[in-house]
């Protein structure tokens, strides 16, 4: 950890750098990649995102947004869209897509990938999935 924060620190020193750090679940993470700061040009950007908001309780960052979930008919259109290639579910399987909608918590990269891991399945193998993702989905 010791030398790749070096690295970092030497071919960036002073250089003005957009810097994404995706899925941050750990204070040490932020500590090793940003411990100095400083050491970034000026107009320098760091994004990063997480699920754990305590990461973020820190004098050092400057600014915080909390991404809202997608409302539950934004959702489930957009999810039809990915598992039946149209703007609402086949009736037929309206219950499963309400359940896959609210498994996903609104979270539009959960519906897309759901969506076309569902798209073309036949009921049983909806019903199937799904119960594995209501128990594996965090």
């Amino acid at each position: 950890m010791d030398e790749g924060t070096m690295i970092i620190e030497k071919r960036l020193f002073c250089k003005r750098v957009l810097l994404l750090l995706d899925d941050v679940d750990k204070r040490i993470q932020l500590d090793a990649l940003l411990g100095k700061r400083k050491c970034f040009g000026k107009g320098s950007k760091l994004i990063i995102t997480t699920r754990n908001n305590d990461v973020l309780h820190e004098p050092k960052v400057d600014w915080t947004y909390e991404l809202p979930c997608v409302d539950f008919d934004h959702s489930l259109q957009l999810f039809s869209r990915h598992a039946f290639r149209r703007d609402y579910p086949l009736e037929e399987f309206l219950p499963y897509s309400i359940k896959a909608v609210n498994i996903s918590g609104g979270l539009p990269l959960t519906l897309e990938v759901m969506g076309s891991l569902l798209s073309g399945k036949s009921k049983a193998q909806w019903d199937i999935t799904l119960k594995k993702l209501e128990t594996v989905l965090h």
